[in-house]
């Protein structure tokens, strides 16, 4: 009977599972098809060389709000989950309020250092589109930081659909206006941009403020942490920080070092194939966000069974997913390309290479977040470190003799590989399995279910 009773809840919990999952993804698909439709009229609308001028300094910011969190987004999931999990609200609480004030002064500090110095780099810029731009980076900053921790502290349907919606609609609206009557510049984007994402602000601080009132008049006190403890948090902010760093160059230094080594042409057309084979990415990170805002909770509480049916579920519904959307890339990829122009269809082979890399990405599953929120920060950032300098000189060097393939080529033989070691590592150290191979297992790769602890873990980093 009890076996029983212990399969039917087995079955509950991957349905739930993968249901989330797939909100989760639609949230992202949702978001991405937006961006796809800013892009496509942005190309239409603009000349070649403005065009990859606006995708290298969408990139440029979105690496710098990255840059200026501080590794803060990173921190609060594994706080939130890991004091919560120790019946410590206050001090989770705590943790929250110190990652606001990190993030509102780098934020500033960054914003204000791009004005500065931006134009010794790139004189040709109008003090008012820099402007326009610095905003937009500073409220990306806090989108990012609240997005975090809006996802562990509410759920990830407030957060996603604010971080990938909301601000994108009002962009996507701005843009369709501006394109029908006088063209699109600049600083109609990013202004645009920072409104979307101020709004988005507004509706999910107003989310943590209810959840804020209810732990009050439960008697939960925010707690600020002993010097010792502030000290151990930044020390562990440090290593998400450099870990977030290394992946949004990995994220965005393409299109950035082509428009610099190469033209600002070349680099739209690397752009818009990215965009494309990003779908990949964007299935991969839309289904563990899910599993990503609960890793670090079912994690410390000695959960990896539970954790491990999540992640066999997410990554059911990937590879559902990403098999047939290759086939239809590869099919069709040069019908794809045409949206955003026609002359974009001689891209297809750069977006055939990076579909491919993409894919096995995404079969890998979410290692990264997985080994991020329990406590192996410091050995991810220093993998990922090196992957990431040696795919920046190949991208340089392919790019320049062989233009978007060539940076195409570079991207993959780097980040294929990289995503089959880490599921590989985070697999041996946490004793949880993120890729498509734990679906071919009768029971997941757990050591600790016997007990019920992590007994690989290790402590936290």
């Amino acid at each position: 009977m009890q076996a029983a009773v212990n399969d039917i809840f087995s079955r509950i919990l991957k349905q739930r599972t993968a249901l989330a999952s797939l909100v989760a993804m639609g949230i992202k698909g949702g978001g991405a098809l937006m961006m796809i439709a800013v892009f496509t009229l942005a190309a239409r609308a603009m000349a070649a060389d403005e065009f990859g001028r606006l995708a290298v300094w969408f990139n440029a910011m979105a690496f710098l709000a990255v840059f200026a969190t501080f590794g803060q987004e990173t921190l609060i999931a594994r706080s939130w989950g890991e004091f919560n999990g120790a019946g410590d609200s206050g001090l989770a609480w705590g943790a929250y309020a110190f990652g606001w004030r990190l993030t509102m002064i780098s934020g500033a500090v960054v914003a204000a250092g791009l004005v500065i110095f931006a134009p010794f780099v790139n004189q040709s810029v109008a003090p008012i589109t820099l402007y326009a731009i610095a905003s937009c980076l500073f409220t990306q900053t806090l989108l990012h930081y609240s997005s975090h921790s809006t996802r562990v502290m509410v759920g990830f349907v407030v957060s996603e659909v604010n971080r990938e919606l909301t601000w994108r609609l009002v962009l996507l609206i701005v843009i369709i206006w501006s394109v029908l009557h006088q063209g699109l510049t600049l600083t109609e984007f990013f202004c645009a941009s920072t409104a979307g994402m101020t709004l988005s602000l507004f509706f999910q601080l107003a989310k943590v403020w209810r959840k804020h009132l209810e732990a009050r008049d439960a008697g939960i006190r925010i707690r600020e942490p002993e010097p010792a403890a502030r000290a151990a948090w930044f020390t562990r902010a440090r290593a998400m920080w450099i870990s977030a760093i290394v992946e949004s160059v990995s994220a965005y230094s393409d299109v950035m070092l082509i428009g610099y080594f190469v033209s600002p042409a070349v680099a739209g057309d690397y752009f818009v194939a990215a965009r494309i084979a990003n779908a990949f990415l964007m299935v991969n990170a839309g289904l563990n966000t899910y599993s990503m805002a609960q890793s670090a909770k079912l994690h410390f509480s000695g959960e990896n069974k539970k954790l491990q049916d999540i992640l066999r579920s997410i990554v059911s519904v990937s590879a559902a997913v990403c098999f047939p959307a290759l086939l239809i890339v590869l099919l069709f990829g040069s019908q794809l390309l045409t949206i955003f122009g026609v002359r974009f269809a001689g891209v297809y082979p750069t977006l055939a290479v990076l579909s491919a890399g993409s894919f096995v990405v995404a079969m890998c599953g979410g290692a990264p977040g997985i080994l991020l929120t329990t406590g192996h920060e410091q050995l991810y950032s220093r993998v990922v470190l090196v992957a990431t300098a040696v795919r920046m000189a190949l991208t340089v060097i392919l790019a320049t003799h062989f233009g978007t393939v060539g940076a195409a080529v570079g991207w993959t033989v780097v980040n294929a590989p990289l995503a089959v070691f880490l599921s590989v590592v985070c697999r041996s150290i946490c004793g949880v399995d993120t890729s498509l191979a734990n679906l071919l297992r009768r029971a997941p790769a757990d050591p600790a279910q016997d007990d019920g602890h992590p007994s690989l873990a290790g402590p936290p980093a």
